[in-house]
């Protein structure tokens, strides 16, 4: 019999704690630096979703943003932690490298792809909880508190558990956090060593064409808040231009999870920075 452990303990495990939370404003937008794009509507007028997008232009450091107050709410991450989980795996050796395998745990769960062997490459493409919820053990309370509070990433709460905090709602960070933090990672300007930030920059390219390479992590809260958020974050590079993006969308359903890449992708593309 599967056991359905997907996670486990989400509505149960700091709930109370992050909810003070769940509504708090980020580090504001600089006004001189940010243009709100009435454009970045219409994808999501098409596919009738609420969201957000903001995007930072790294020669500029202008943000374009859709929905500026959304955009500055702090959401539970999800599986967009796992680049963060994963360069602090790197950097405090809890992970020797992206080729050391972890053993699957036996335990049959509801996304079969997650039911065996792998190494973070095949992780976090696959986006595996149990993966990133050992290695986050391993990493321990004190080295991931002192990365939260050195990155300054979201409100920085890890909250009752150190395998849940991420995916329970008591970690949140913004739109804004995010393609700050995913800038800094592309740039190596986070405090981790290089190559931890190199490895995490390999292990996260998604797409690789003539004209640009594209990084990024999805992640879907679907179980601790209501409707439940999806995300999108990564960097584009174009030639020697960086571009960070985030996008977070409510979601009712695993269903919509197509929609989170669908309208991100419409936006780069309306903007010229990738191609059909």
């Amino acid at each position: 019999m599967i056991r359905r452990t997907f996670l486990t303990g989400l509505l149960t495990v700091g709930l109370g704690l992050a909810t003070a939370f769940s509504h708090a404003d980020s580090t504001p937008f600089p006004p001189q630096l940010t243009e709100v794009k009435a454009e970045f509507a219409k994808p999501f007028a098409k596919y009738q979703v609420k969201g957000t997008f903001v995007m930072l232009d790294g020669q500029t450091g202008r943000y374009s943003v859709y929905n500026l107050e959304r955009a500055s709410e702090r959401k539970m991450p999800a599986s967009t932690f796992k680049l963060f989980n994963s360069l602090v795996a790197f950097d405090t050796g809890a992970l020797k490298d992206d080729r050391e395998v972890i053993a699957w745990d036996g335990v049959e769960r509801d996304f079969t792809s997650w039911n065996r062997d792998m190494n973070i490459r095949d992780a976090i493409r696959v986006s595996n909880v149990p993966f990133y919820q050992e290695l986050a053990r391993r990493i321990g309370r004190e080295k991931m508190q002192a990365a939260l509070n050195q990155v300054g990433y979201g409100n920085k709460m890890i909250g009752r558990e150190i395998d849940q905090f991420w995916l329970d709602n008591t970690l949140q960070i913004s739109a804004k956090e995010q393609v700050d933090f995913v800038m800094r990672l592309a740039r190596g300007k986070l405090p981790f060593s290089a190559r931890a930030i190199d490895m995490v920059q390999q292990i996260s390219i998604l797409e690789r064409t003539p004209s640009y390479v594209l990084h990024g992590k999805t992640g879907w809260g679907g179980r601790a808040t209501t409707p439940g958020v999806g995300w999108w974050t990564g960097y584009l590079e174009r030639g020697d231009k960086l571009y960070a993006f985030a996008m977070n969308m409510d979601m009712q359903k695993l269903e919509d999870a197509p929609l989170r890449l669908k309208i991100a992708k419409q936006i780069m593309l309306q903007q010229g920075l990738i191609e059909e």
